[in-house]
């Protein structure tokens, strides 16, 4: 019996060991991009890292940057911006490692890449939006909270990585573990600007818990709204005509101010 009890004993902690070690691999899912043809190519060089995207609409006097999912091609959004957001420059910015962007991905990349791509973006408009879908929204609450922003809308949000993660490992010492934690509920109460959160209703990536407890990180003063979308699942929900409406009034309220 001992032996045994030593058996599962080394067998979990080398578990553990394989899943410290292949955690980037198991937490990101980077796409290489796809031809674009539509859209003006832009790139940015953060200290070597050079980032390969697009930016929609160029010269307007406002600017939204976008954060996008895991697995997503940013560049398939090119159509719903252009319908969507005709009043802004919108950028299109693959992480580093996804599409023909440089480097690998880590949360550190992201959040250097993302505060210098604002910055570099900043002096060219008036003001700077942002949207960060799923992943992409732990990267827009880090600038949000270290920037000065119009607004910032985050779709499929969660409070961090961290708890999802222990959530589905929940035999393993995740804490420890994980490297890469995207603590979006820390950052939450430093964020100044309109937040709106859409939600999809039948979202089976992030559970609704995860993002409940983000919006209970924010304080009552913030100006913050959560919508749901009807039916929508976490993959979908750009399709969903709901969605398009609240992202198109959302930004059309800021447009319409001095």
């Amino acid at each position: 019996m001992k032996g045994f009890f030593i058996t599962v004993l080394v067998g979990y902690v080398l578990l553990c060991l394989l899943l410290g070690l292949s955690q980037r691999r198991l937490l990101y899912f980077p796409q290489a991009a796809e031809p674009v043809r539509q859209a003006e190519g832009i790139s940015f060089d953060n200290a070597g890292i050079m980032l390969r995207g697009w930016v929609l609409n160029p010269g307007r006097d406002r600017a939204v940057l976008y954060y996008g999912g895991n697995a997503e091609n940013v560049e398939y959004n090119i159509d719903f911006f252009r319908a969507v957001l005709p009043e802004y420059s919108v950028y299109l910015i693959p992480y580093r490692g996804y599409g023909n962007s440089d480097g690998s991905p880590s949360e550190a990349g992201f959040y250097s890449d993302a505060l210098y791509i604002h910055d570099q973006v900043r002096p060219r408009h008036t003001s700077v939006a942002l949207i960060g879908r799923s992943l992409g929204s732990g990267v827009a609450t880090y600038v949000a909270a270290e920037r000065d922003v119009e607004r910032v809308l985050l779709v499929s949000p969660f409070d961090s990585v961290e708890n999802l993660a222990k959530q589905r490992f929940r035999i393993f010492p995740v804490g420890l573990l994980l490297v890469d934690k995207y603590r979006s509920y820390e950052r939450a109460r430093r964020i100044d600007a309109p937040v709106l959160v859409l939600i999809a209703e039948n979202d089976q990536v992030v559970p609704r818990p995860r993002t409940d407890a983000l919006l209970a990180a924010f304080t009552p003063e913030q100006q913050v709204e959560a919508v749901v979308i009807k039916n929508a699942g976490h993959n979908d929900i750009s399709g969903f005509a709901q969605y398009s409406s609240q992202v198109r009034n959302f930004f059309s309220a800021a447009a319409t101010l001095p």
